[in-house]
């Protein structure tokens, strides 16, 4: 048959169970790696954006400067440079390196297509978040003529 707690250990059981002490300890423990992960998710993913946003803006400003060519071969070269010249002056967030141009003509509209390959970049390819797959691809169109 088990002992029956002695009257002076009965009676420190509830200022035991009162104690709260370290409580904090065990909370911050269970709760800052979930908020950390937070935060590296919204900075993560905010950067992402910011380069998606990036690549958009060289597409817009690529397809407008293309309406100064008077042929195709002026307007490749013209967005190109422009594209360049649009990833240079933005943040270090887009390695030139790693984007591709593309145009294309079609019934009056030119079409300017910026590919930025994110997955190998050193900024999102070793992140801890997972992100979209695949290339940050975006268009800009502009009309050549009035029809």
């Amino acid at each position: 048959m088990p002992k029956s707690p002695t009257p002076a250990a009965r009676a420190r059981r509830p200022a035991l169970l009162a104690d709260a002490r370290g409580a904090i300890l065990i909370e911050a423990a269970l709760t800052l790696p979930i908020l950390v992960l937070f935060l590296i998710g919204i900075l993560t993913y905010g950067t992402w954006f910011m380069a998606a946003h990036v690549v958009q803006q060289a597409a817009n400003e690529g397809a407008r400067a293309a309406l100064a060519g008077l042929t195709d071969g002026e307007r490749t070269t013209i967005v190109a440079q422009t594209v360049t010249r649009s990833l240079g002056a933005s943040t270090n967030l887009v390695s030139p390196a790693l984007v591709a141009t593309a145009t294309q003509t079609s019934d009056g509209y030119y079409t300017v297509t910026v590919t930025y390959d994110a997955p190998r970049s050193t900024l999102f390819g070793s992140s801890l978040i997972p992100l979209p797959p695949g290339p940050i691809r975006r268009a800009s169109v502009v009309k050549l003529s009035v029809l």
